[in-house]
């Protein structure tokens, strides 16, 4: 808890230092986000094959407090086992919201808002993850075309668990868990590609689910996403 409120106070730093040139990023929100916004909708939201049931929301999952959060149960067709069922919390970002994630991220890493790079990154958050963020749970996907597998979530990374004899949400816990993944979601950032632009954070190891937990949760009140800026870093060219 004392990793992540000084993760949390140090990005509001971050965010309130980019907002000297907000000046500059209102005048292409105002002029932009709702011609974005559209496109988001189309290339990204419909693509979120896990949003089908939505079971029940809460604001006081474990490390989450105060956030509301939705659980969801999805079936997914496999072409050898067949329909295959998860569930899943989640905290997705609506196309509003996504847009002015991707809009910020031109302006401050590029000093504009060129279609050829919102062209880019809607292209990069629809592959990585159809702009869905989860929290806790399980996610089925086919990387390969080889059929579904089931990964382990927690703060939008994979986890990798000591014992997942059972693929259920009760298995991810602290005490199952042996380490994390490299990528975040919503637009796979790696721990390298935010130590490059955010080194303070110091998402080493362990630490990058308390990162990207409060990365996310600054975001979603934010028109910035500090892990889209972080990835989009040398980029966008």
């Amino acid at each position: 808890m004392k990793k992540m409120i000084a993760v949390l106070a140090l990005l509001s730093t971050v965010l309130m230092a980019y907002s000297q040139d907000s000046v500059v990023l209102n005048s292409y929100l105002k002029d932009s986000l709702d011609i974005i916004s559209r496109r988001v909708e189309k290339q990204i939201i419909k693509t979120r094959y896990m949003e089908q049931e939505l079971v029940s929301t809460t604001d006081t999952l474990t490390g989450w407090e105060g956030v509301t959060v939705a659980l969801y149960k999805y079936v997914v067709k496999d072409k050898v086992k067949g329909p295959l069922t998860a569930y899943v919390y989640m905290l997705n970002a609506d196309a509003k919201r996504l847009a002015s994630w991707i809009i910020s991220t031109c302006v401050l890493t590029t000093g504009k808002l060129e279609k050829k790079h919102t062209d880019f990154i809607i292209a990069a958050v629809r592959s990585a993850s159809g702009g869905q963020f989860p929290v806790l749970g399980i996610v089925y996907e086919d990387m390969d075309g080889t059929g579904f597998k089931p990964y382990f979530f927690k703060d939008g990374v994979t986890v990798f668990l000591k014992k997942n004899d059972v693929i259920d949400i009760s298995q991810i816990n602290e005490g199952n868990m042996k380490g994390a993944g490299k990528f975040a979601r919503v637009i796979s950032t790696t721990r390298e590609e935010y130590t490059a632009k955010y080194p303070a954070t110091h998402p080493e190891g362990a630490n990058w689910l308390a990162v990207v937990s409060a990365a996310y949760k600054e975001a979603m009140n934010s028109n910035i996403n500090t892990l889209f800026v972080a990835w989009a870093n040398g980029k966008l060219h």
